[in-house]
């Protein structure tokens, strides 16, 4: 009977090792999503090298950008909250609000208007807006993925389901703003 309740015991451990360890795979995958885009934004800054001349100069950056952008799923962050919540109920001090993170929420999504492309091509004679303008869109629509991303993460690993409702929409939207842009600096190309 001892034995049983040893062998029992350690099924339990090891079950809990399990989750821990596909926890921690998860949260760093999904940091390491957070971290991509963080260095393709890196690759945009004036820092890094020469402006670019042309759109085409960062075809390869917005392409790597949407394909990370697409990989976001609803579930992967509810999932998180779910392995948060089954490792607390198992004794882990996962939610110990003094080593966990803290939230930020992001700032509301700063978003062109919605005609903007005709605008431009009606400005094309004259061009009135500079290209370094939809350049800065882009750049301030990757950082600020960057941040809902990490918002988004550091929310569901202290199990905040509102923080899925504020800043998961704003994911698409910052994917979508930043190909516009990249979209109508092409067309000016």
């Amino acid at each position: 009977m001892a034995a049983d309740r040893e062998h029992d015991e350690e099924d339990d451990r090891e079950s809990v090792d399990t989750l821990y360890r596909n926890w921690e795979q998860l949260v760093f995958r999904l940091r390491r999503t957070g971290d991509e885009v963080r260095a393709l934004h890196a690759r945009m800054t004036p820092w890094h090298g020469s402006e670019p001349r042309r759109a085409a100069d960062w075809n390869w950056i917005m392409k790597a950008f949407a394909r990370v952008a697409s990989t976001a799923s609803k579930s992967d962050f509810e999932s998180l909250i779910f392995r948060t919540t089954e490792l607390h109920h198992r004794g882990i001090e996962i939610l110990n609000p003094d080593r966990g993170p803290q939230p930020i929420p992001s700032p509301f999504v700063r978003q062109m208007p919605a005609d903007q492309a005709e605008i431009e091509a009606k400005r094309y004679q004259r061009q009135v807006r500079h290209v370094l303008t939809y350049q800065e869109h882009i750049r301030h629509s990757l950082d600020h993925f960057v941040i809902a991303w990490t918002a988004l993460v550091d929310g569901c690993s202290i199990c905040d389901w509102e923080m899925i409702d504020d800043e998961f929409p704003k994911l698409a939207v910052l994917a979508t703003e930043a190909q516009r842009a990249f979209d109508i600096w092409l067309s000016l190309d």
